[in-house]
């Protein structure tokens, strides 16, 4: 409980504005752990419903209130069998719950009552219902508040439906005492002729009374429940959909890009025939080959169901990867007037890794380079061998990373600010490389160094035989 306490304190700190729907609701607990978000949900409806029942109990007590000082000026037939001291002194009760609410409102807008909304659900429900019974007791008498009780349950019930425990907790404080301590004490009910204490009917209607609030209420709690669980995994879905489909558009726009430019290149020419080499034809097959190749891996992981990335894991070189991913990248490296430099060579260790989601990794990398940098780029491909795993670096001499774009690059949608006019990016390429080398074991990072370009690192752990 102490975990989802902490982000709601960090959260109320920034904003202080109450969420008024469902969706504001379930935006603010989506990141916290899977086992705690009902309960901070349910945790935060008992606070939020509190407040607005306690305006209710105010402005009841207000009315009744108004009605005794009616009653004092112009005596009121119906009150005439109460006992003399609950007529005469009714007012003073009446103005002593006002108090309590009002003290209930200043709690419930501190931090106690934020952290503690079912201690304050407890207080004041004893507070204002104990508070006549206490009086009675002084006066030597006992009093069945039944219009009290009824009311206090019901509105407890209909504004506050969840936490069935506290609602039975809260009847069962004011029927012990009632039953139990005016019966220790041998005190006779207040009313004359309504010796409720040993009324077989009375007893029969608070027992049921109260069971039907609390089964009400447990039953809504479990609806509420199941139907918050049922509005997350939908959002889950629909995340995981929209991912799927933007990972298509994503991916498969580099390598299209790159047929689309060779293909223009080729119509540019003014020959009715054009003779190709057969190292464009060889890069155009491998180019749609690396399409299918991306359509199938994702078609494969979104029909899995499978949260994150599915990889077909196999023994490679990584240099391969990466020269494969430079030669499919060439037309805009060109056309950007992006000048790469291949340190990685053939005598790294082999690494057990998916070829064609590592090819996406480096070639997001790269072209995510080249969108936030004006042309003119220089590219710089690294991979050096550390203790149990391959570190990959790719760097660029350009405006480079501020502190606050590179704590959350890697996030899902977020689009650095450095972006042309005309890109399409969605904020995926990156959060797909996250997921990627994660997939893989390994971790991924950027290092910050403005105005001198950015370093993209990213490990991959070494093949065990």
């Amino acid at each position: 409980m102490a975990i989802w306490w902490k982000k709601m304190q960090r959260w109320w700190r920034k904003n202080f504005r109450t969420p008024t729907t469902t969706e504001e609701i379930i935006a603010i607990y989506k990141a916290w752990p899977k086992d705690q978000e009902w309960l901070a949900f349910r945790h935060f409806f008992l606070w939020q419903r509190l407040n607005l029942w306690l305006w209710l109990a105010l402005i009841c007590l207000l009315t009744f209130a108004l009605r005794n000082i009616y009653d004092f000026f112009f005596p009121l037939q119906e009150l005439a069998k109460l006992p003399p001291a609950i007529r005469t002194q009714g007012l003073g009760i009446n103005f002593a719950l006002l108090l309590i609410v009002l003290i209930c409102f200043a709690l419930h807008k501190n931090q106690f009552g934020r952290r503690h909304p079912g201690w304050l659900f407890l207080g004041s429900s004893w507070s204002i219902s104990l508070s006549s019974q206490l009086f009675a007791t002084l006066k030597g008498f006992a009093l069945p508040d039944t219009l009290g009780w009824s009311l206090l349950f019901l509105s407890q019930a209909t504004f506050m439906p969840v936490r069935w425990h506290l609602h039975l907790l809260s009847q069962v404080g004011v029927l012990l005492y009632y039953f139990g301590i005016n019966t220790a004490l041998n005190l006779n009910t207040g009313l004359p002729n309504h010796p409720e204490i040993y009324n077989v009917t009375f007893i029969l209607y608070i027992f049921w009374f109260c069971t039907i609030c609390d089964i009400g209420v447990y039953l809504y709690d479990r609806l509420q429940c199941s139907e918050f669980k049922a509005r997350l995994q939908l959002e889950s879905t629909n995340q995981q959909l929209k991912l799927f489909i933007h990972a298509v558009s994503h991916d498969m726009r580099n390598p299209v890009l790159g047929t689309t430019m060779v293909l223009n290149n080729l119509l540019a020419q003014q020959e009715d025939k054009i003779l190709l080499p057969r190292s464009i034809l060889a890069r155009m097959k491998q180019s749609s080959d690396r399409q299918l190749n991306l359509i199938n891996s994702l078609m494969e992981a979104h029909l899995s169901e499978v949260q994150g990335v599915s990889l077909q894991l196999q023994p490679l070189q990584l240099h391969h990867i990466v020269e494969g991913a430079i030669a499919d990248l060439e037309p805009i490296l060109a056309d950007n007037q992006t000048i790469l430099t291949n340190l990685v060579n053939a005598d790294l260790p082999v690494i057990n890794g998916d070829p064609t989601q590592l090819w996406r990794v480096f070639s997001n990398l790269i072209v995510n380079a080249i969108k936030h940098n004006p042309p003119g780029l220089l590219l710089q491909i690294d991979a050096t061998l550390k203790t149990n795993h391959i570190y990959c670096t790719i760097s660029d001499n350009g405006i480079g990373i501020n502190s606050q774009q590179s704590q959350r690059i890697f996030d899902l949608y977020y689009r650095g600010g450095n972006l042309h006019k005309a890109s399409m990016s969605l904020g995926l390429g990156l959060y797909l490389c996250k997921q990627i080398i994660n997939a893989h074991g390994g971790e991924i990072g950027v290092n910050n160094m403005i105005e001198s370009g950015a370093t993209f690192w990213f490990t991959l752990p070494i093949h065990r035989y």
